[in-house]
């Protein structure tokens, strides 16, 4: 059902997002691209670990954690402000390596 990020398993990803998000990245490690979340003002998205709707702003940088995640097909992403939702996929902008 979930596409998970292809090239590293989910616990070699978390970890290193770890990584990449507190700048102590080497050689070795792979870069992940960095999202936004598309427009302006809130967006009120689903946490599947609380199981509730939380508001996030819209623009804020994350990362991919998993696509088609959910029985809806919404993305799951980690922001940089430690929240982890599901998002749709039309709200999400690819912004590469910012």
């Amino acid at each position: 059902m979930a596409k998970k990020n292809e090239t590293l398993s989910k616990t070699e990803l978390v970890k290193q997002l770890v990584k990449q998000v507190s700048g102590k990245l080497t050689e070795e490690d792979i870069l992940i691209p960095e999202v936004a979340i598309k427009g302006t003002g809130e967006i009120w998205c689903w946490d599947p670990v609380n199981r509730i709707h939380k508001k996030i702003y819209r623009g804020v940088k994350a990362y991919i954690l998993y696509e088609n995640y959910d029985h809806h097909n919404r993305t799951l992403i980690y922001t940089l402000n430690g929240e982890m939702v599901c998002v749709e996929p039309d709200d999400i902008l690819h912004t590469g390596y910012d």
